[in-house]
C-alpha cells in the first residue's frame, strides 16, 4: 500500500524532534553532572580566635576522624617557658578551650617538659598524640580520652640532640592496627659544611609502637632509620609525612635501576624536604617492615625501610627555604608537592619574587611532573610578590588545596634590617618586606594530576590581613619578623571542606604575641565528590551570636565543674548607640552578654577563684598601625561577689616562665550608667563603651572583626597588674566562650 507522503513527513518531523529533545536533556544531564562537581571557587566562614588564652605561635591543627565535631590545635610557648598549649573545638571548630588536662591559669597541657616545638596527631580510633620539643628529645603523650588525661614520657626517643617534629598515623597503633610515624631533624650528623651553608641536620623517622606493643604506642618509639646519610648535605628542613591510602608492593632499590617486588601490599609513608644548601627538594619513601636484624624487605631495628628521592634540583641562581616543602596524598595514592622558590644572585642576594612551585608524581615518587608556578596574580588587592609557608592537603583522585601567607608587597632593598648592607647577608624576598600586609590566602585544583593542572584564583581566606611587617625565612637569611613562626596548617574535613589554623599578630603585642586563628571553608567545592559543593551553614553571623547552654565549667587538670549559670553565655550581641548615656556626638558600641542564670557571686564548689570576668574582645586591623591593628575589649567584673565594674582596654601578655600568654586588663574604668546588669535566668550584663575609647586610626573598614564572647575566672582583678606597653594582667581560667562573628554598621534604610 502505498504511504501518504504527508504522514511520513509528519512522522521524519516527530522523530527529528524527539532527537532535538533527547539531545537536550543528554546536554543538560551532563551540565548537571558537571555542576555537581564543580559549583565554584571555596568559600569561608568568619575566622574565630582559637588562642584565648596562650598564644597562636606556629598552630598545629588535627583533626578527630572518629567526631567531626572535634578539633584540635596547639602551639609552643618557648623553652623556657617549659610550657606548649593545646586547645580543643567541640562544635566543629566554632569555639576552643584548652583541653581539660591544661593545668590552671597556665594551660599546660602535660608534665613532661617542652615548650620548643609542639605536634599533634589522631589515629583512626580517635587517640590523640602529642609530642613537645625539649631539643635534647621529644616529650611523647598520648591521651585516649580525648584529653582528659595524658601521660607523658620524657624521652620518646633513643637519640638526643633532636628538632622540629612531625606526626603521621595509619590504622589505630594502640589495638594492633595500625603505626604512628615520627619523622625530625637530628642535629650533628649531617656534613659540617655544604657549600655555602652549614649543613649539619640528618633526617630521620621512627615507629611506634615496637613490635606491636600497643600500650606504648605513641609513648616509645623505635630506633631511627635514617632517610640522609650521615655526613651528607641532603637535609636543610622537611616538612610533613603523610601514609599513602593505597598499599602496593614496592620495595627497596634493587641496585640495577628499580626496586625489589615485596610478597605482601603494604602502604608508604613519605617526608619532603629541601637540602642543606637549600637547591633541591627531596623525598623520603619509607615502608614498614619487622623489627630485627637488617634484612633488605624484610626486617630493621627501626622497623622501617627508606630510601630518598630527588623530586627536583633547582639549579644555580634560584633558592627554596620559605620555609619548608610540603606534600599531600590523594585518595588514589598520587602524591602532591609545594614549595617556595625565589632568584638570587651571585652573591646569594634574592632578586625577584618568592613564587609557589607545583609538582606532582602518579608512581610512587619515582617521577615527578615538570613543576609549574602557582599564578598569584589575580589576587584581590592586587598580585602577590612573596607567598611563604605554603601547606597542601589532598581528597580524591586530582583534588587538592594550597593555603599560604602572602603579600602584595615588594621586598624592600634599603631596609636596615635586612638590606645587602645587614649581619647574614640579609637578602632581601619576604625578610625585607617592609610594611608589607600579609592574608592567608588558597588555591584548588580539581585536575590537580592532570598533563595541565588547573588552579583557582587565590581565595581569601582570612578576611583581612594578619600581620603586617616582614616574615622570616630560609629564602631571606632569617632577618624577618619571627611573630607567625614557621609555618600554618590545612586539614580536610568530613564534608571536603579546608579548616586552616593560623595565626593574627594584629595586636599591641605583635613581636611576641599572636593570636591563634581558624577558619573553615562553608561553600563551593570540596575535596570529596560525593560531598561537593560544600555547604556548612551558621559560619558567618553578623551583630550577634548564640551558644547552648550547659557548657560554662570549669576544665583543669583533668576535671570537669557542673555548669556555673552565672557564667554559661547563652548570647552575644553587639549594635550601634546614640541615645543616653551615649549621644550622636559621642556614639557607643552597646555589648550585650545573656547569661543562664546571672548572678555575681563565685561558685567555690565548682571554682576556687573569686574574680568572675564577663569579657567581649575584638579585631580591629589597620594599615597605619606599626603593629597592624588593635585587639580591644571591654568586660564587666566582679570580685568575690562584690559590685560590678566595667573596663575597656586592649589585649596584652603575661610571662609564663621565659615566655608568654594573652592577658585582658582594662585601662579605662567605664561609668557606672554605661556599666548594666540585669540579674536571674536569663539575665543580660550590658557595657556602653564609646567608640572615641576603642577607635583606630587607619582601620580597613567600620567593622568589628573576630568578636569573641567570654567568661572567665581569675585569683585577683584581671587589670591587677596595669598594662604597660602591652605587658601586664592577670591570668585567668577560660569557662566558656561563644563562636565568634562580626559586627557591621546597619545599612541605613
Amino acid at each position: 500500500m502505498k504511504k501518504n507522503p504527508g504522514s511520513e513527513s509528519g512522522i521524519s518531523t516527530l522523530r527529528i524532534f524527539l532527537v532535538f529533545i533527547l539531545c537536550a536533556i543528554g546536554g543538560s544531564l551532563v551540565v548537571l553532572s558537571f555542576a555537581t562537581t564543580t559549583s565554584g571557587p571555596p568559600t569561608f566562614g568568619h575566622p574565630v580566635i582559637s588562642g584565648i588564652g596562650g598564644v597562636g605561635f606556629e598552630q598545629d591543627l588535627r583533626l578527630d576522624p572518629t567526631d567531626p565535631h572535634l578539633v584540635y590545635t596547639s602551639g609552643p610557648g618557648s623553652l623556657s617557658s617549659d610550657t606548649s598549649w593545646i586547645w580543643h573545638s567541640r562544635d566543629g571548630g566554632k569555639t576552643f578551650k584548652w583541653i581539660t588536662s591544661g593545668t590552671p591559669l597556665e594551660g599546660k597541657s602535660t608534665a613532661c617538659a617542652g615548650g620548643g616545638d609542639s605536634e599533634l596527631a589522631v589515629d583512626s580510633a580517635g587517640h590523640l598524640y602529642f609530642n613537645d620539643l625539649t631539643l635534647a628529645n621529644f616529650s611523647v603523650a598520648r591521651s585516649d580520652d580525648g584529653g582528659v588525661t595524658f601521660p607523658c614520657n620524657n624521652t620518646g626517643v633513643p637519640d638526643t640532640a633532636v628538632d622540629r617534629q612531625w606526626y603521621a598515623t595509619d590504622g589505630d597503633p594502640v589495638n594492633g592496627g595500625g603505626s604512628i610515624y615520627l619523622v625530625n631533624d637530628e642535629i650533628g650528623p649531617g656534613g659540617p659544611i655544604c657549600g655555602n651553608s652549614l649543613g649539619n641536620n640528618v633526617l630521620v623517622m621512627y615507629r611506634s609502637p615496637v613490635n606491636g606493643a600497643g600500650a606504648t604506642a605513641g609513648l616509645q618509639f623505635g630506633p631511627r632509620n635514617t632517610i640522609t646519610a650521615d655526613l651528607s648535605c641532603d637535609e636543610g628542613i622537611m616538612g610533613n609525612d603523610e601514609v599513602s591510602p593505597v598499599a602496593t608492593t614496592t620495595g627497596q632499590p634493587d641496585g640495577l635501576g628499580g626496586f625489589a617486588v615485596l610478597p605482601t601490599p603494604v602502604k608508604h609513608v613519605y617526608v619532603i624536604h629541601d637540602d642543606a644548601a637549600l637547591h633541591q627538594i627531596q623525598i623520603g619513601r619509607c615502608f614498614p617492615v619487622a623489627f630485627g636484624p637488617p634484612v633488605p624487605n624484610v626486617s630493621d631495628p627501626s622497623g622501617l625501610n627508606c630510601t630518598n628521592i630527588l623530586v627536583r634540583d633547582l639549579g644555580t641562581g634560584v633558592k627554596t627555604g620559605g620555609n619548608f616543602p610540603t606534600m599531600a596524598i590523594d585518595k588514589g595514592g598520587n602524591l602532591y608537592a609545594v614549595w617556595e622558590q625565589a632568584p638570587i644572585d651571585a652573591n646569594g642576594k634574592v632578586t625577584g619574587d618568592t613564587v609557589l612551585m607545583y609538582s606532582y608524581s602518579a608512581n610512587e615518587g619515582n617521577t615527578w611532573s615538570t613543576p609549574i608556578q602557582i599564578d598569584t596574580s589575580g589576587a584581590p588587592g592586587g598580585a602577590l610578590h612573596n607567598n611563604v609557608f605554603a601547606w597542601i592537603v589532598a581528597g580524591d583522585g586530582g583534588r587538592v588545596d594550597i593555603v599560604w601567607y602572602g603579600t602584595p608587597g615588594l621586598a624592600n632593598p634599603a631596609d636596615p634590617t635586612c638590606g645587602s648592607g645587614a649581619p647574614n647577608n640579609g637578602t632581601g624576598g619576604p625578610d625585607s618586606t617592609t610594611n608589607a600586609l600579609w592574608s592567608l590566602w588558597m588555591v584548588q585544583s580539581l585536575n590537580a594530576h592532570a598533563p595541565t593542572p588547573t588552579f583557582t584564583a587565590p581565595i581569601l581566606a582570612s578576611e583581612h590581613f594578619i600581620h603586617r611587617g616582614s616574615i622570616q625565612t630560609l629564602i631571606g637569611a632569617q632577618c624577618g619578623d619571627r611573630t607567625l613562626g614557621d609555618f600554618l596548617q590545612v586539614r580536610m574535613g568530613s564534608n571536603g571542606e579546608a579548616q586552616i589554623s593560623y595565626a593574627d599578630s594584629n595586636n599591641i603585642d605583635e613581636v611576641f604575641a599572636p593570636h591563634g586563628l581558624y577558619v573553615r571553608q562553608n561553600g563551593g567545592d570540596g575535596l570529596l565528590v560525593a560531598s561537593s559543593p560544600v555547604k556548612i551553614p551558621r559560619l558567618t553571623p553578623f551583630n550577634a551570636v548564640s551558644d547552648p547552654t550547659g557548657d560554662g565549667k570549669y576544665e583543669v587538670s583533668g576535671t570537669t565543674s557542673a555548669n556555673m549559670p552565672q557564667l554559661d553565655i547563652i548570647n552575644s550581641s553587639v549594635s550601634k548607640i546614640t541615645t543616653a548615656p551615649c549621644s550622636v556626638a559621642a556614639p557607643c558600641y552597646q555589648v550585650v552578654m545573656q547569661l543562664n542564670n546571672l548572678s555575681l557571686a563565685p561558685t567555690t564548689a565548682q571554682d576556687p577563684d573569686p574574680d568572675l570576668v564577663w569579657l567581649t574582645q575584638w579585631l580591629v586591623p589597620s594599615t597605619t598601625d606599626p603593629n597592624g591593628g588593635k585587639n580591644f575589649m571591654v568586660y564587666a567584673e566582679s570580685f568575690n561577689g562584690g559590685a560590678l565594674q566595667c573596663f575597656a582596654g586592649e589585649n596584652a601578655a603575661q610571662a609564663v616562665g621565659g615566655g608568654v600568654t594573652l592577658t585582658y586588663p582594662g585601662a579605662t574604668t567605664l561609668p557606672a550608667a554605661n556599666c548594666n546588669a540585669t540579674l536571674g535566668p536569663n539575665g543580660t550584663i550590658t557595657i556602653d563603651v564609646p567608640l572615641a575609647d576603642v577607635t583606630e586610626a587607619g582601620a580597613i573598614d567600620n567593622r568589628l572583626h573576630e568578636v569573641t564572647a567570654s567568661t572567665m575566672t581569675l585569683q585577683q582583678p584581671a587589670n591587677s597588674v596595669p598594662s604597660v606597653g602591652g605587658i601586664g594582667g592577670s591570668l585567668f581560667n577560660l569557662i566558656d566562650v561563644v563562636q565568634g562573628y562580626t559586627f557591621r554598621p546597619q545599612r541605613r534604610q
